[in-house]
């Protein structure tokens, strides 16, 4: 019933907020200045991750909606970015770069027990949990530009899922885990949001004239959340 997302304050600052799914009822969490990116609701709906610059790093951290409340889960060294919550709530998923460049972790909410998915000498980023935690939606650019691939929970059986175009990221996947939605960079430059089977048999775009980003699934998989700048600002939208 509810959308997070980072609200620009002004140039410098982005700050959390939450609105009604029908636009309504805008509640500005989060007021301490600075910028809050990448919101991800957990699944009791009671909590936020989200990534906020500390002084030397990108960082992750956890926002409690009952006491309105923020939590540090990882500060390590490089960026920490992209928190997904696993579909239990009990792991979460994200791309830290201390050992040297971005790569797929798991770890619990409170940051403890971290354990390395990914491992090459490319760019990965973004994860997104299929259904049943099963298996994970990330993207690298191993094969020279960003693609959307696939592999087990456990790190194993990576397969590429997006080859139509030469820029994709940002997936999302179904609550009824047949689809994943991402974002394509088109040939005039635009980004646009896209779906593909989770097979990557077919794809079909979504949106189309200004830059439409950053989709996510409403729960009962019947609408997707982005953002775009078809009215000249950016502006969350449903269809």
């Amino acid at each position: 019933t509810r959308i997070a997302f980072a609200r620009a304050i002004n140039r410098e600052t982005k700050e959390l907020c939450v609105v009604d799914y029908d636009g309504a009822g805008m509640d500005q969490l989060t007021k301490s200045g600075g910028l809050k990116l990448f919101p991800d609701w957990a699944p009791s709906g009671a909590a936020l991750a989200y990534c906020t610059y500390g002084r030397r790093t990108l960082d992750i951290h956890t926002y409690a909606l009952g006491p309105r409340r923020s939590g540090l889960v990882s500060a390590r060294t490089g960026l920490n970015t992209a928190p997904a919550f696993s579909p239990d709530g009990r792991t979460m998923a994200a791309s830290l770069g201390f050992e040297g460049n971005q790569e797929i972790y798991l770890m619990k909410p409170n940051g403890k027990n971290l354990r390395r998915l990914t491992n090459n000498r490319s760019i990965d980023i973004s994860p997104s949990w299929s259904p049943n935690g099963r298996q994970i939606a990330f993207v690298s650019d191993r094969t020279g530009s960003p693609q959307v691939y696939v592999m087990n929970a456990d790190g194993a059986d990576v397969r590429r899922l997006t080859f139509e175009g030469n820029y994709n990221t940002s997936p999302a996947w179904s609550p009824r885990g047949d689809l994943i939605a991402f974002v394509q960079r088109q040939p005039g430059g635009t980004n646009q949001v896209c779906v593909t089977e989770i097979t990557g048999d077919t794809y079909m775009r979504l949106t189309s004239g200004r830059n439409s980003e950053d989709p996510c699934w409403s729960p009962d998989g019947l609408h997707i959340a982005f953002s775009s700048n078809r009215s000249g600002s950016n502006e969350v939208y449903t269809m």
